[in-house]
């Protein structure tokens, strides 16, 4: 009988959701890796009897290691990988925020929270004296640049505008995340045949870097280790993780 090839070329869709939950299964986006490492330690029990080599030996995986790479940076993964907490910017208006500043020309001073551009921006003086836009500022996407000294002081500034939907990210400032792994995948060297793999509960790492200045894509690198879950009972079962391929 010939052998058929069965080669492999893994893609296709990493779902996770909390583990221990009844969460929905939600999609990580883009993903262009997904790795499961396997380490073991040895004791070996040398053979004294003459002739050398072991009597025996006892091998014991001592870790499962995960790697993700993650190339949609959305707050929820960010979080997972920098262990933060995110909260929602509230987009009601602010009226007179108070705002520290220099005064000097070219000085930033970013607004609390990124500002919608296409909502009426208002500044004033710590005095509540008119800021005029093209004379005193230039307003940007982050607050405003000072274009001039005149009003503009050490005494500061008050703004008055609409935050923009957005997300804060406040990077450890949260725990390590342990979610349950869903990977519904397609072997792209047979013509898109599906697999699967579920990881039962995988405890997150946190990324060695966050390149946030780049000419490259930025690509989160999150470890992991896949942990035994103890809910998984019975014979010839695996607590840690399996694969489904179709025949």
């Amino acid at each position: 009988m010939a052998q058929v090839d069965r080669s492999f070329i893994g893609e296709g869709i990493i779902n996770a959701r909390a583990y221990q939950s009844q969460d929905a299964l939600i999609d990580l986006g883009n993903c262009d890796t997904f790795n499961i490492t396997y380490q073991e330690t040895t004791t070996k029990l040398p053979n004294y009897r003459g002739g050398g080599g072991n009597r025996n030996s006892r091998s014991r995986v001592t870790d499962v290691g995960v790697s993700i790479g993650m190339y949609d940076l959305t707050p929820e993964n960010i979080a997972r990988a920098t262990r933060a907490k995110v909260a929602e910017v509230a987009t009601a208006a602010v009226t007179d925020q108070p705002l520290a500043c220099a005064g000097v020309v070219g000085e930033l001073i970013p607004f609390d929270s990124l500002p919608d551009l296409s909502a009426p921006v208002t500044l004033k003086t710590a005095a509540d004296g008119a800021l005029e836009a093209g004379t005193d500022y230039l307003l940007n996407p982050h607050g405003i640049i000072v274009l001039s000294t005149g009003n503009i002081t050490s005494a500061g500034i008050k703004a008055s505008y609409t935050p923009r939907g957005s997300s804060v990210i406040e990077m450890l400032a949260g725990s390590p995340v342990e979610l349950e792994i869903f990977i519904s995948g397609l072997n792209d060297a047979q013509s898109g045949e599906p697999y699967s793999l579920r990881v039962h509960r995988l405890k997150l790492g946190i990324v060695a870097q966050l390149p946030v200045l780049g000419q490259e894509y930025l690509k989160l690198e999150v470890p992991g280790e896949a942990l035994a879950d103890d809910r998984i009972t019975g014979t010839d079962i695996s607590k840690f993780c399996k694969m489904e391929l179709a025949a």
